[in-house]
């Protein structure tokens, strides 16, 4: 029988496998401050994608360990172009009129301060993007993740090295690069835009969990419960997605998908989001969501 991984933090100690809801801070998403509090009887960690933690400002962060990605989205974004400097990568970009820039050394700083568990930058590779571009950014996803882990001065900080590739034999460049380096995990990322090829979401995790039997393996953006359950018959110990919230938003909950609130309160946006999270996570759900959430208004 295979020994069960587990993951230290300075905030306790994550066993696998395991649902990590995405949260945000700032005032673009108002319901995810409605559901942090309710988090922790739900799961066992929270993910912010950088670009989010950085708005944390006097708002409380999670008290379970606080996931903490790069925020390489970002290179995503139309007025963004993904840039070497020290033969390191950075994405520059533009938000409310001014040009933000994302080095690999802000990041990390960042992460040291706040995060109970880091992800190193990197630059997702979307289906269709050109060869040069995306052996680009693949080449500097690695040159970033073998200096974060140079540089880590947070010892009790696990440090993930993320994984972005095409194919299966892409993903395994990014694996073999990290052999021995001193990383405590591995993600994958770039799947969302892939999620509808269940094959190939397949060949690239099973490459690289064929590679790496022995460090926990994340896998970012990919939470509806029937992808997810796949992910962890394929070795994957944790995931983490919005999409319990998205649904939420839509007056649904994956317990009964046909089912619609229409013009749903935040309040009920609230309780069907931790429907969603709980059903996914297989929690039990808070008594007094409960009480909201089967309150007549579905149907």
């Amino acid at each position: 029988m295979t020994e069960q991984r587990s993951l230290k933090t300075r905030k306790g100690t994550i066993t696998f496998p395991t649902y990590v809801p995405v949260t945000t801070f700032g005032s673009r998403y108002p319901l995810d401050n409605l559901i942090r509090p309710y988090l922790p009887r739900l799961a066992q960690a929270v993910m912010v994608s950088f670009f989010y933690a950085q708005q944390m400002g006097n708002q409380a962060p999670a008290r379970i360990p606080m996931w903490i990605d790069s925020g390489g989205f970002a290179s995503l974004f139309a007025s963004a172009k993904v840039s070497e400097t020290d033969s390191l990568g950075i994405i520059e970009f533009e938000t409310a009129g001014q040009t933000q820039i994302s080095h690999p050394s802000d990041v990390l700083a960042f992460q040291e301060q706040f995060a109970d568990v880091a992800f190193t930058l990197d630059f997702p590779i979307p289906p269709g993007t050109d060869k040069d571009e995306a052996q680009k950014r693949q080449r500097l996803t690695i040159a970033n993740a073998l200096w974060a882990i140079k540089n880590r001065r947070r010892r009790d900080l696990p440090l993930y090295a993320c994984i972005q590739g095409w194919d299966g034999e892409s993903a395994r460049e990014c694996v073999q690069a990290y052999k021995g380096m001193g990383f405590d995990g591995l993600a994958i990322g770039g799947l969302v835009p892939r999620s509808g090829d269940r094959k190939q979401i397949q060949e690239i995790v099973e490459t690289v969990r064929g590679e790496e039997e022995s460090l926990p393996l994340h896998v970012f953006g990919l939470g509806n419960p029937e992808t997810v359950d796949f992910l962890h018959s394929l070795g994957v110990d944790s995931v983490d997605s919005s999409s319990y919230v998205k649904m939420a938003a839509d007056g649904r909950t994956w317990l009964c998908p046909e089912d619609k609130i229409a013009d749903p309160s935040p309040t009920e946006r609230m309780s069907l989001a931790l429907s969603n999270l709980a059903y996914v996570a297989q929690q039990r759900l808070p008594l007094s969501a409960s009480r909201l959430l089967f309150s007549g208004r579905v149907g």
